[in-house]
This record gives structure tokens, C-alpha cells and sequence, in this order.
């Protein structure tokens, strides 16, 4: 227990540190870095402090889940975070930025050797399912001039099947396609009761797919496997 509380600050000072990510990663107007500066807007606050309680409680869980194994909560730990900071990005900026996810799927490649719990061809292929799974969406809509799904969604699914391999790819992208579809769905709804149309981003519930699938994916499969 006392070392969970350990883990639990660590998570806290990566969600400070993630926080300046966020706000400096692509430059946004009118946010500023984390400090203890007045003026500050309640929804930036507000921000902070949910992506310093989320990266808490996902180092928690990592360790509490594959603290048995330091290279896999290691993984579990860092690449939860980065889809954290990837959807707040994207809720925020309506963008996913290059400079987050390219070294992230390179890290995510290059570590493949040292997972126990993924195999290198699984990680590879689910990189490459990942990128052909949403590519002719975002190349109709590129060709046609409509916002079908952005290239940053693209290469967000391509990190996905980098980090989560085939098999937990599809249940991350089958959560996150489910989760986006809800919101959308409730968008149509608030529309018909006279509120403005927004652009909604996908990234975040791309996001959440990947964090249910990194942490709970394999107990999904294995219930999936007995019960269908």
C-alpha cells in the first residue's frame, strides 16, 4: 500500500507535466503553462486538475494490475499517459499533433523487443491494421472536401495497433467507434433542441477505446472467448 501511494504521487507529477503538454503542444491562444499565476479560466483549471486525477488513478491501476512485471506497467503507465494527453489535445485544438504521436508510435515500435506481453509482429501488424482501418475515410474525405475523419485520427489508430497489437486494437476500436457514436448521436439530439453545431473530435474516444483496451482488453477477450 505505502509504495501504490508512491505510485499514485508519480502519476500526479506526470499529469502536471502532461497538463504543460497539452497547453504548449500545439500552442493554443489565450492558455497558459501550469503556475500558480492569477487569471487563469475555471475550464483550464477545471482541465488540470482532471488530467492530474486521470493520470493518478492510471498509474494506480497500472501497477496495480501488472506491477509484477516493471517493463509492462512501464509501457501500461507511459502510453496511457499519451493517450490522455492526445485527447485533451484534441477536445481542446480540434487537432492531433505529429510531434506527440510520431515519436510515441516510434518509442512504441522500438520497445517491442522488451514487452513481455506483446509480441513484435503483433505490434507491427497492428500498426499497419491500424493506419489501413481509417485511411480510405480520411482520403474520401480529403478528396472530397468534407470532414469524414482527420489524418491525425489516422495516425492515432496506427498508434494504437503499435501499442495494443491486433486482437486488443479491434476492441479499442470497436469502444472508441461505439463511444464516438453515442456522443455524435446525442450532438443530433441537442442540435434538434436548438443548439449551435459543433465540430466534434474523434481522438478522444479513440482515446478512451485505447485506455479500456490497454488496461481491461485482455479480460474483455477472455469473457468474449467463454461467453460467445
Amino acid at each position: 500500500m505505502p509504495f501504490m501511494l508512491v505510485i499514485t504521487a508519480l502519476g500526479l507529477l506526470v499529469g502536471a507535466l502532461s497538463n504543460l503538454a497539452i497547453e504548449r503542444t500545439p500552442p493554443v491562444e489565450g492558455l497558459k503553462p501550469p503556475s500558480l499565476r492569477h487569471g487563469v479560466p475555471l475550464r483550464v483549471q477545471a482541465r488540470r486538475v482532471a488530467v492530474a486525477a486521470i493520470a493518478a488513478l492510471l498509474f494506480g491501476l497500472a501497477w496495480s494490475q501488472f506491477g509484477d512485471s516493471p517493463a509492462e506497467f512501464a509501457a501500461v503507465a507511459a502510453f496511457g499517459t499519451v493517450f490522455l494527453v492526445l485527447a485533451f489535445i484534441d477536445l481542446e485544438t480540434l487537432y492531433l499533433p505529429d510531434v506527440i504521436i510520431y515519436p510515441a508510435f516510434v518509442v512504441a515500435i522500438v520497445v517491442l523487443p522488451l514487452r513481455p506481453d506483446l509480441a513484435i509482429w503483433e505490434g507491427v501488424a497492428g500498426a499497419a491494421v491500424g493506419l489501413a482501418v481509417f485511411f480510405p475515410f480520411a482520403w474520401f474525405g480529403d478528396r472530397t472536401g468534407r470532414d469524414i475523419m482527420g489524418w491525425g485520427d489516422v495516425k492515432f489508430s496506427a498508434l494504437l495497433g503499435a501499442v495494443l497489437g491486433i486482437q486488443l486494437l479491434l476492441v479499442g476500436l470497436y469502444l472508441g467507434v461505439l463511444i464516438g457514436g453515442v456522443i455524435a448521436m446525442g450532438a443530433l439530439v441537442a442540435r434538434g433542441f436548438g443548439a449551435r453545431r459543433t465540430l466534434i473530435p474523434y481522438g478522444p474516444s479513440l482515446a478512451v477505446g485505447g485506455l479500456i483496451a490497454l488496461y481491461a482488453g485482455a479480460a474483455i477477450t477472455d469473457w468474449a472467448a467463454r461467453t460467445l
